[in-house]
């Protein structure tokens, strides 16, 4: 990073949080958090886990798959990959964070987030904004960001157990325990998981029949300690996953893949006034692939390591909110063929004015890349909110840096490969009232140098443009509750086959109370057909589906039952050419807390 940016952020930033800071209304406490909630004007879902029912083997996948404008494809069955797709950007667009640590995988091809084994019952939420989030989060949040919380301590003294069994020999278990004890408070949270599982690869395409089983556990603690006006953040995570694979071709190749995840973080803030706080966050996300192949490739093992370093300066108060500061990422590879690093260092400021009914918003970031030096993106936006009633304008920019196997790799690497980029425009509609909330998004994405995959190896040669809506309700009356959704997308100006994501899809969640503690409920989705590559590097049309799930949550005190029926209509479909899916499959869970 130049000193002449560094200067030039500097003059900007302190003159603003001097004038935040002589506001005479109210001001409010912060503690380096980074939350992105107030630079987003547009329509965020946030999605409490604790009131999202009981899940069973792809947590993430069936938390997040009824969310407008997020399309999630999993690579058959349990531990099967899963990809989320946003607005009809690439999957690899999509950033995931714990806390605000980075956690997408930097040893794949495209540094894309799998949550296959990533479990949920340490989190205490997340949301989801559609849109670039590039300002405060930089590469990879290109299409979006999805921010998970974790629990800390927040009910402590209780323990938790959740159990869960159901078809092909699926057995899932968790343990976990909040603790607190005067300035220092916690989570710690065990959880493991095995499937006996069914063929990745589908009976209609191949007449495969051989098993895929898998097995996960996950270990987490995360506290907060504090210290006068100091607080220190620790989070740390083991994730442990395998699963077996077919070929392409070949349900009986016998291949297994093992992943191991490392999460290290600390985050340690300064609270300077109410309002106004310094923090420093150091952060390790290391991801370990190990891959067994009787074909060609062999046994592979892949270390790929991102350490985030940052300083946050924030300022908030009634009438205004500042967040800036500097950050250093080092991103490496090492495999058997590859062994290479780059670093990306970063200024940024995020601004948000509140005048009357009026919401400003606006940043920038300033990149330098140890390849491609200096790059920038910014934001800025604009809300009117009255009446229960919001409508928003919202222009943001992203980029995703290309992953060193894109640049790197033995054959298929090209080191001329520059960053992909979006431009976003967006504007909506939000009511909300007691007892319904409904909101309806237009956007449109115009995406650039998109790095796709040829014969040849990664070639900077995509570039298409997607509008289309998201809209969504919940309406409550008497003892029910309706969750409606709908996506439209359509693709234009396209230099390549788009992938994997449909024009239609639209959902319903229907809740039945029948009591207190009983709650039926069902959900509808339905998807129109999208095209997928062939073993044969073609294409082929993937017809529409419609899936029905039913489930029931009874609470007894203390003690929570499920039951749950997964694709009741059994359901022959294809999220991706070749591969399984669920089908009719029933699972039971027993829920259980202890208070100390």
């Amino acid at each position: 990073m130049s000193a002449s940016s560094a200067i030039l952020f500097i003059c900007l930033f302190i003159p603003m949080t001097l004038l935040a800071q002589q506001d005479s209304l109210e001001e409010i406490e912060v503690n380096g958090s980074k939350d992105p909630s107030s630079f987003t004007l547009s329509n965020s879902v946030v999605v409490g886990i604790d009131e999202s029912g009981p899940q069973s083997l792809s947590p993430l996948k069936s938390l997040l798959e009824n969310i407008p404008g997020v399309i999630a494809n999993q690579n058959g069955g349990p531990a099967g990959r899963v990809s989320f797709f946003m607005r009809g950007t690439e999957s690899r667009h999509v950033s995931f964070t714990i806390d605000a640590l980075k956690i997408n995988d930097v040893s794949n091809n495209d540094r894309q987030f799998d949550a296959a084994f990533l479990s949920s019952p340490f989190l205490r939420s997340m949301t989801v904004f559609k849109g670039p989030q590039a300002v405060l989060f930089g590469s990879d949040a290109m299409g979006g960001l999805i921010d998970m919380r974790t629990r800390k301590g927040e009910s402590a003294p209780e323990t938790r157990l959740n159990l869960s069994a159901g078809s092909f020999g699926t057995a899932s278990g968790s343990l976990s325990s909040d603790w607190k004890k005067s300035d220092h408070q916690g989570t710690l949270t065990y959880t493991q998981a095995h499937s006996d599982g069914f063929s990745r690869l589908n009976k209609k395409r191949f007449n495969a029949k051989e098993r895929d089983g898998s097995d996960s556990l996950q270990a987490t603690s995360s506290s907060i300690h504090r210290f006068g006006k100091n607080q220190t953040d620790l989070l740390l995570s083991f994730i442990n996953g395998r699963n077996e694979l077919d070929g392409m071709t070949d349900d009986n190749s016998h291949n297994e893949s093992r992943n191991h995840q490392y999460l290290l973080q600390q985050k340690t803030s300064h609270s300077f006034s109410k309002g106004t706080s310094l923090s420093l966050r150091n952060g390790l996300n290391r991801n370990q692939r190990f891959t067994r192949s009787l074909g060609f490739f062999g046994d592979q093992t892949f270390t790929g390591d991102l350490i985030q370093n940052e300083l946050l300066l924030e300022n908030k108060s009634s009438k205004y909110e500042l967040t800036g500061g500097l950050s250093s990422e080092h991103e490496s590879v090492k495999s058997a063929a590859l062994d290479r690093a780059f670093d990306l260092h970063s200024l940024f400021l995020q601004s948000l004015m509140r005048a009357g009914i009026l919401s400003l918003q606006a940043g920038g970031r300033l990149e330098e890349h140890s390849r491609y030096g200096q790059f920038q993106t910014g934001s800025a936006g604009v809300s009117m909110e009255q009446n229960k009633q919001k409508i928003f304008l919202q222009y943001s920019q992203g980029f995703k840096a290309p992953s060193l196997y894109q640049l790197h790799a033995p054959v298929f690497g090209d080191s001329s490969l520059v960053p992909e980029r979006n431009r976003s425009w967006e504007t909506g509609w939000k009511y909300d009232r007691a007892n319904l909330r409904t909101e309806i998004t237009f956007f449109q994405n115009k995406l650039s140098n998109l790095i796709t995959f040829t014969s040849g190896g990664f070639r900077n040669q995509g570039d298409y443009e997607v509008r289309g809506l998201d809209a969504s309700a919940r309406w409550t009356f008497a003892q029910f509750a309706l969750r409606p959704g709908y996506t439209y997308q359509e693709f234009r100006n396209t230099e390549t086959v788009i992938l994997r994501r449909p024009r239609n899809s639209a959902n319903l969640q229907a809740s039945w109370f029948v009591t207190e503690p009983l709650e039926l409920y069902g959900k509808l989705n339905w998807f129109s057909a999208r095209k997928d590559l062939t073993p044969d590097s073609g294409t082929a049309k993937l017809n529409g589906f419609e899936t029905v799930d039913l489930g029931a949550n009874f609470q007894d005190g203390l003690n929570t039952y499920s039951l749950q029926v997964i694709n009741l209509l059994d359901r022959e479909y294809e999220e991706l050419y070749g591969y399984s899916v669920m089908p009719r499959s029933v699972f039971a869970g027993f829920g259980r807390k202890f208070s100390f």
